[in-house]
C-alpha cells in the first residue's frame, strides 16, 4: 500500500474538528501541531487543511499539549468553583432572616414620626415600666443619653459600644449601638432607633439583623416617615402583631430664608458646616466677633464632645458649629439651625446634601420643652435649604442585609468570597452590605490569613477603621498581625503634640480596644482616653485664628459660607488683568 494511499485511509481531522473535539484553540494548532498532510479543496474551490489522526494523537500526547490542557482543566475547574460561589452568596436573601423572625414571639410598636416628635421618649417609657430591656441606637451618644437617663431614674443601666463597655451592677437595661445587640438574651421589650437607616449600605445591616433576630416580647421601632411603608411591610411579613403610633413634631419648624454673615448671628443659632476644617475655621471666626462657641464634628472623640455640649448647656458657650454629626443623638436648645454649605463629602465624592439629611438636621432646631418654635436658615442667596425642607424624602424601599458568615465555613477563599459578594448582580429589592473596607484591611494581612483561623481573621478586618487614614490602617496592621502571631498588641503612637494628632490617638485607641474585645480581651484605658480628652479641650481653648480660611492670594479671611479659595476682590483683579 502506498503512503499516500494509507494517509487517505486514515481518519482525517479539519481545524474546526480539532477545536471541537479537543477543545484545543486555533492558536495552539497554529504552534504546536505540524504541518498538515493533506489539503482538500471545498466546493467553492478554496484549500483548507487536513491533519491525520496520527499527527493529531501524536501532537495531543505532546508535553505543551497536556500542560495546557491541565491548565485548561484547571481554569474550567476554577470557573465551576466560582459560579458555584456566586450562587451560594446570591442565596443570601431578607427571606432567609424573615424565616428566622418569624420563629419568634413578638409584638411590634412602631412609632413614625419627624425628628422632635418624642417617638424614642415614648419607647422609652414603656420600657420603664417594663424590665429588663435594651436600647439600640446608631450612635455611642444616643446610648449614652439612654444609659444617663435610666440610671438617673434610678433603673440600673449598662452601656456597651464599641468604645466602651460602662458596666452597672444588677443592670436591668443594656444601652448599645446597635451592631452590639446581644442576640442570646430575652427582654420583655427592646427599643430599635432610627430604623430609617435600615437601607444604608455601610451600616443598614445591623438594622435588618435587630429587627428580624431580636429577642423581645415588645419592639418599639422608631423610625422617619420615609421607613415607614417598607418596615411595616417588613414586620408583616414576620407575621407578628404591630400597632402603629403616629407622632407630630412638637415644636414648629419653619424656613426663615437667608442669613447674610456674622452680623446675623444670634445666640442660640447652629451654624452647620461638612468638614473638620470649615467646622474649626467657622468658630474662629465668630470667637474673633466675640461669641463662644461649641464645636462638633465626626473625628472629636464622644468625651469631648460632651464635654462642648457641657459648655452650652451650661452657658459657658452660646453659639455652637457643627457639622451633620448633629443631625443625631445630640439634643440641645437651639434656636436656629444655620447652614454655611450645602454639600458634603461622603467618603468617596462631594455631593450635595439629601431631603431626609437636610430634614433630620435642620430638625435639631426649636426642641420641644426648651424652645416654643425653630427656625432653619441658610448662607448664600438660593433657596436649597428651603425647598429641601418642605420636599418629600425619598422612600427607603429595601433593607441591606449583612454579609453571611455562614460561607466562612467553606473552603473558598476569603479574599474571594469578599470581593465575589461585592461584585453580586444588584438585586432591586434590597442591598448587601458594603464590605470594601474589609477587603482593604485583609490586603494588608493576606499572607498571614491564609494560614490562620478564618473566624478570627474575620473578626479582625470587620472592625471598624476609616480606610482613607493610612495611619489607621497601618496601626490596624500593626495589632492585627501581632495578634495572628500571638504578641503583644502595640499601644498607640501618634502622640498628643496637635489637635489632629489627639484626634487620631484616641481613634487607634477605639481600634486597639476593639480589636482585643474581638479575641475576649477587655482592657481599660480609661485614663489615657481621659489624657487624650484634656489635651483636645487644651486645644480648643487655644486662638482659633491658625484655622481661619484665608484668601490664597492676598491672606485675608474667606467669610463663613464662601467656597472659593480666593477672595472676591482678588478674584475680579485676575479677571482684569
Amino acid at each position: 500500500m502506498g503512503k499516500k494511499q494509507k494517509i487517505r485511509e486514515e481518519k482525517n481531522y479539519t481545524q474546526t474538528q480539532i477545536i471541537s473535539e479537543f477543545g484545543l484553540p486555533k492558536s495552539f494548532i497554529h504552534s504546536h501541531f505540524p504541518p498538515p498532510k493533506l489539503m482538500k479543496k471545498n466546493r467553492y474551490g478554496v484549500k483548507y487543511p487536513l491533519w491525520t489522526e496520527s499527527q493529531v494523537r501524536k501532537a495531543l500526547n505532546s508535553p505543551e499539549c497536556e500542560k495546557y490542557l491541565r491548565r485548561k482543566q484547571a481554569e474550567a475547574e476554577e470557573q465551576r468553583r466560582e459560579q458555584e460561589m456566586r450562587e451560594l452568596l446570591d442565596s443570601f436573601s431578607p427571606d432567609s432572616y424573615i424565616a428566622r423572625a418569624q420563629k419568634l414571639d413578638r409584638i411590634f410598636i412602631l412609632h413614625i414620626g419627624p425628628t422632635n416628635s418624642g417617638k424614642t421618649h415614648d419607647a422609652i417609657e414603656d420600657l420603664k415600666r417594663n424590665l429588663p430591656g435594651t436600647y439600640l441606637g446608631p450612635l455611642r451618644l444616643l446610648a449614652l443619653e439612654t444609659y444617663d437617663r435610666l440610671n438617673a431614674a434610678g433603673i440600673p443601666c449598662s452601656m456597651i459600644t464599641g468604645e466602651e463597655a460602662l458596666l452597672t451592677e444588677n443592670a436591668q437595661v443594656i444601652s448599645s449601638t446597635i451592631e452590639l445587640c446581644d442576640f442570646t438574651r430575652h427582654f420583655k421589650t427592646a427599643i430599635i432607633d432610627e430604623a430609617q437607616l435600615i437601607g444604608d449600605p455601610d451600616r443598614g445591616a445591623a438594622w435588618m439583623k435587630a429587627l428580624c433576630m431580636v429577642d423581645a416580647d415588645v419592639v418599639h421601632v422608631c423610625m422617619a416617615p420615609e421607613a415607614a411603608g417598607y418596615v411595616l411591610d417588613l414586620v408583616r411579613s414576620f407575621g407578628a402583631e404591630y400597632d402603629i403610633v403616629n407622632h407630630q413634631r412638637l415644636a414648629p419648624l419653619a424656613y426663615a430664608g437667608t442669613c447674610h454673615g456674622i452680623r446675623d448671628i444670634l445666640p442660640g443659632d447652629a451654624l452647620i458646616c461638612f468638614s473638620r476644617k470649615s467646622v474649626l475655621s467657622t468658630a474662629a471666626q465668630l470667637e474673633s466677633k466675640g461669641f463662644k462657641t461649641s464645636v462638633i464634628y465626626g473625628a472629636l472623640p464622644p468625651q469631648a464632645r460632651r464635654e462642648e455640649v457641657r459648655k452650652y448647656m451650661e452657658g459657658e458657650s452660646n453659639v455652637v458649629v457643627a457639622t451633620d454629626a448633629i443631625g443625631l443623638g445630640i439634643n440641645l436648645p437651639l434656636s436656629r439651625i444655620i447652614f454655611t454649605e450645602t454639600s458634603k463629602f461622603d467618603g468617596k465624592q462631594m455631593r450635595q446634601l439629601t431631603v431626609a439629611e437636610v430634614k433630620q438636621i435642620a430638625g435639631r432646631a426649636g426642641r420641644y420643652g426648651l424652645n416654643e418654635s425653630g427656625e432653619v436658615l441658610n448662607f448664600g442667596s438660593h433657596d436649597f435649604i428651603g425647598s429641601y425642607l418642605n420636599a418629600q424624602s425619598k422612600t427607603v424601599k429595601g433593607c441591606c442585609i449583612p454579609f453571611p458568615r455562614e460561607v466562612l465555613q467553606t473552603d473558598y477563599s476569603l479574599d474571594k468570597l469578599l470581593k465575589t459578594w461585592q461584585n453580586l448582580k444588584k438585586n432591586r429589592l434590597f442591598i448587601r452590605e458594603d464590605m470594601q473596607d474589609a477587603i482593604i484591611l485583609l490586603s494588608n494581612i493576606k499572607k498571614l490569613a491564609r494560614r490562620n483561623n478564618r473566624e478570627l481573621v474575620f473578626d479582625l478586618i470587620t472592625c471598624p477603621v476609616d480606610t482613607s487614614s493610612l495611619e489607621l490602617v497601618s496601626y490596624w496592621t500593626q495589632c492585627a498581625t501581632a495578634i495572628i502571631q500571638d504578641k503583644e498588641i502595640p499601644a498607640p503612637y501618634f502622640g498628643v503634640g496637635s489637635l489632629q494628632a489627639c484626634e487620631l490617638q484616641y481613634r487607634a485607641w477605639d481600634i486597639h480596644h476593639q480589636l482585643l474585645r474581638r479575641i475576649g480581651r477587655e482592657e481599660d484605658n480609661t485614663q489615657e482616653r481621659e489624657y487624650i480628652c484634656k489635651m483636645i479641650a487644651f486645644y480648643m481653648k487655644q486662638n482659633k485664628d491658625q484655622y481661619i480660611r484665608r484668601c490664597k492670594r492676598c491672606g485675608k479671611a474667606l467669610e463663613i459660607g464662601y467656597t472659593w479659595g480666593i477672595c472676591p476682590d482678588c478674584y475680579e483683579f485676575e479677571q482684569y488683568m
